[in-house]
């Protein structure tokens, strides 16, 4: 079944229907967002930080912030985080750097990304935010994130480091594809499966984050 809009959607236990993607002008704080996608790519670009041995397999959120906090303070710098695939298999070629948690600013990466973190700090009920980094001919297989619905969140991707040509990178999301081009916002349920690809040879690079939909959707 699809929207007035063509969108695919799906009926939750209550038998409501739902969509995968939702129209951005529903969420103005996040078009604001993506109307400075520019200052935000700027600062990705001059970033600079490392790849570290870290990554979030079988850890909360907390426990990651302990393990991260623990690398700092023995002089370690800030960085980019290892993903993970199908079965909690680590990805190295799928890498995170961790911005907002639960509406707080990561304070290592302050220095780095102050005018993106300003831009994050007027964006209420954040859960996670992050820059997700795919690199080349890379598959991050079809999952869900589990319970996120029932918590009242929904996701974004604002793409702001994509090739301008030959671009294939892709969000495919209950059946739908979207294209991950610069600048361009999506709002979805990660709550149903998705995956995302990128067949350029390029890396691709969005700003992810979990966020609260009552305290956006309009």
């Amino acid at each position: 079944m699809t929207s007035p809009e063509g969108l695919p959607i799906i009926a939750d236990e209550g038998g409501a229907m739902r969509p995968s993607f939702y129209e951005a002008c529903r969420f103005p704080q996040l078009e604001n967002l993506a109307r400075n996608w520019e200052v935000i790519r700027d600062e990705f670009q001059a970033l600079n930080a490392p790849t570290l041995e870290i990554n979030r397999v079988n850890k909360s959120i907390t426990e990651l912030f302990e393990e991260l906090t623990e690398h700092v303070n023995n002089g370690g710098e800030y960085g980019w985080l290892w993903g993970w695939g199908d079965n909690d298999q680590l990805m190295t070629n799928w890498t995170q750097y961790a911005l907002v948690a639960y509406d707080q600013p990561i304070p290592y990466a302050r220095e780095k990304m102050p005018r993106t973190l300003e831009l994050l700090s007027n964006t209420p009920g954040i859960k996670l935010c992050a820059l997700l980094r795919l690199e080349p001919n890379v598959f991050l297989g079809t999952h869900s994130h589990g319970g996120t619905w029932e918590e009242g969140l929904l996701h974004m991707q604002l793409t702001i480091d994509a090739p301008v040509e030959q671009n294939y990178n892709y969000l495919n999301v209950n059946g739908q594809f979207s294209q991950s081009v610069n600048g361009n916002l999506v709002v979805f349920d990660g709550s149903l499966d998705h995956f995302a690809v990128n067949a350029s040879g390029g890396v691709r690079t969005v700003m992810y984050m979990e966020f609260y939909r009552e305290q956006h959707m309009v």
